[in-house]
């Protein structure tokens, strides 16, 4: 890492999901912080949960899993007004404080699949936070956003109250999402790949040493990663049935199995259901306790020698430590990711056994054996750098 430059009283407010309950957004959010203030000591990074949240465990809208079954069972002309009024109350909440943090030298929107439109959820939450950085006249940066090609009309409307912000920098995560984005946003600058900094997390967090042969099986309710696929759920459908499968084949390989999740109450609740499953074998399982924030998580990865995962922010974390990876598909931005790592020969895109899944793990190579992972981590902290000529341009 090249010299810091002298220290600074800049404000940067990043308006993203810092309190998720999926902890690899409170990654993204730390991670973040962590490299503005390494190339750039003295730097103040606030940052606002755009659902609302105030810190980790939260909740904002309980009965999700309920609540989102039966906005699936209404038409679109019911569910999207019915949706936008709940969302926007939330927001009407919280605003005061996002209009004091809007009031930064440079505003970040992104981490995470942010520019998504599932029942509007994230077209109203940054449709109101860009016309308060709007009202304040203050620069504002798209940074390694996930783009979604699924805009509604009126979610397409609503993510263009940031065309009325002065947008410095349009930053997504892959070329998938730099496509989604030109296809369905009218004006503004043309998108840069900005690598996401999740990558930065054995920088951020220090050292955590692996255990020798154990495989990290990270649980996610497969009903919630349906409602935000936009790909076939690698597994099927009875997800406590494929992890029970896929952690046997493991132990039968030889290997330790780590069960663990994100975070998520339903990811926590499916977890359960799969340790309920495999009583037979609870000796050769290590099961920590439910990490409560990104620190507890990612020591919980990165203690693996390997990581088998749905979840885009357990391989993050697993490739940033050097361990080997194994993706199981469901959304496009977890085969871009494999892609932008040349790990295309350990993603799972649809459906396969559990059988050969443990032929991947035993084939995983630690991905610091390999000349690119240090190319892209230094591409993470590019994209610290491309943010941080945002804030000088903000300067004057």
């Amino acid at each position: 890492m090249p010299a810091a430059p002298p220290p600074s009283d800049l404000h940067v407010a990043q308006f993203g999901l810092c309190y998720s309950p999926n902890l690899g957004d409170g990654v993204i959010a730390e991670c973040l912080g962590h490299g503005l203030r390494a190339r750039r000591p003295g730097v103040e990074v606030t940052h606002v949960d755009i659902a609302g949240r105030q810190d980790f465990g939260h909740v904002t809208i309980r009965g999700r899993r309920l609540m989102l079954a039966a906005l699936h069972l209404l038409p679109q002309a019911l569910r999207q007004p019915l949706a936008e009024r709940k969302l926007n109350r939330i927001v009407d909440g919280v605003a005061p404080e996002w209009r004091a943090a809007a009031r930064a030298d440079l505003a970040v929107i992104g981490g995470g699949q942010v520019l998504s439109d599932a029942n509007l959820n994230f077209p109203v939450k940054i449709g109101r936070a860009a016309r308060m950085i709007a009202e304040a006249g203050t620069p504002v940066a798209i940074h390694a956003a996930g783009v979604s090609r699924n805009w509604t009309p009126r979610g397409r409307d609503l993510f263009q109250a940031l065309a009325a912000c002065d947008l410095r920098l349009v930053g997504t995560r892959d070329a998938a999402s730099a496509e989604a984005w030109s296809a369905q946003f009218e004006g503004g600058p043309a998108p840069e790949i900005v690598l996401d900094p999740g990558l930065l997390a054995a920088d951020c967090y220090g050292p955590v040493a692996a255990e020798v042969g154990l495989v990290g099986l990270c649980v996610t309710d497969f009903a919630l990663l349906g409602h935000h696929a936009d790909g076939v759920v690698a597994g099927g459908q009875d997800g406590v049935r494929f992890y029970e499968r896929v952690a046997r084949a493991l132990i039968a390989s030889g290997r330790k199995v780590r069960l663990f999740t994100n975070g998520a109450a339903e990811d926590r609740a499916a977890r359960v259901r799969v340790v309920s499953a495999l009583g037979d074998v609870a000796d050769r399982l290590d099961l920590p306790p439910d990490a409560e924030r990104p620190a507890e998580l990612v020591a919980q990865v990165a203690g693996c020698e390997v990581v088998v995962a749905h979840r885009l922010h357990a391989c993050i974390v697993a490739y940033s430590y050097g361990r080997g990876i194994v993706g199981l598909g469901w959304d496009r931005k977890l085969q871009s990711f494999f892609e932008t790592v040349g790990r295309e020969d350990a993603f799972v895109a649809e459906a396969d056994s559990p059988a050969n899944i443990a032929t991947l793990v035993q084939a995983a190579r630690p991905a610091d054996d390999d000349p690119r992972h240090a190319e892209v981590i230094a591409g993470a902290w590019a994209g610290i750098d491309r943010l941080l000529a945002c804030v000088r341009d903000a300067e004057g």
